[in-house]
């Protein structure tokens, strides 16, 4: 529940994938609070989730569109931007947060491991920074577009091959798209968090805890003890900074990658 009693709407309008819960919900609900409206997309599968995020949303004041989507599918993702402009005008900011992390040993790693990772975290932000910009441009007056990269995106981690290439590559095609869209005004930046206290998380733990031959906890414990901070972080932490890209103080900002990690990675 948000501690935050005031809000100055700002007349715009955010897309959130992946908002249903851990990050996502934290950025949604976060941006909420800022002044934006919010558009909050993940899959049909999670709508009882994500109506949850919406009641919280719009109790710090926001209007809200809740939009199933599925972000491999090209014609979700342009139907979820439409959708957005049907139901509350316009789309100034899309955070691409959707993704998946599956551990596996780099020589297990199976060519459906590759084409999920590739589908969702790589082709799902593609889609997402396309049918945004599209809209932007259209709109005139500029943009922002904000993707989840991660520190695996910075640095390869063990058993987090084909994650940590997806990562490197939503790193690099955010660059491109940097490159490319600046004259439309619109900026491309990435937020690339470490060790986050997360569902996701939890299941990382279990399966790098189990090959230490510990005990559910022990890698984040251990995670935490190595991090220069001596914790680990959250999603209200990382929504912290994708807050700060999304709004004004960020305006000259752009194909930049925003580490998130306590300094457990530098960059």
């Amino acid at each position: 529940m948000s501690t935050h009693t005031t809000r100055t709407p700002n007349g715009k309008v955010v897309i959130v994938t992946g908002a249903a819960q851990g990050i996502g919900a934290a950025i949604a609900e976060r941006l909420a609070r800022d002044g934006f409206d919010i558009v909050i997309a993940d899959l049909k599968s999670a709508d009882t989730k994500a109506a949850a995020v919406a009641k919280e949303c719009e109790a710090a004041g926001a209007r809200v569109a809740v939009i199933p989507v599925d972000v491999r599918s090209e014609e979700d993702v342009t139907a979820l931007v439409a959708g957005a402009v049907e139901k509350l005008g316009r789309v100034d900011v899309m955070v691409a947060n959707a993704g998946i992390g599956p551990p596996v040993d780099f020589l297990e790693t199976t060519t459906k491991t590759m084409n999920d990772l590739w589908e969702i975290n790589i082709r799902g932000v593609m889609y997402c920074y396309q049918a945004a910009a599209r809209q932007m441009i259209k709109q005139g007056g500029g943009g922002r577009l904000i993707a989840a990269s991660s520190v695996a995106g910075l640095s390869g981690f063990p058993q987090l091959g084909m994650y940590s290439a997806s990562k490197f590559a939503v790193r690099g095609m955010n660059q491109c798209a940097a490159a490319e869209l600046g004259k439309h005004g619109i900026t491309c930046n990435t937020y690339n968090p470490g060790v986050v206290q997360t569902d996701m998380w939890t299941e990382l733990d279990k399966f790098y805890s189990g090959k230490a031959g510990g005990p559910d906890g022990s890698a984040l414990a251990a995670q935490a003890a190595a991090n220069p901070l001596g914790r680990n972080t959250n999603p209200t932490e990382v929504a912290n900074a994708v807050s700060f890209l999304a709004g004004p103080d960020a305006a000259y900002i752009s194909g930049a990658s925003l580490c998130i990690s306590g300094g457990m990675q530098m960059h």
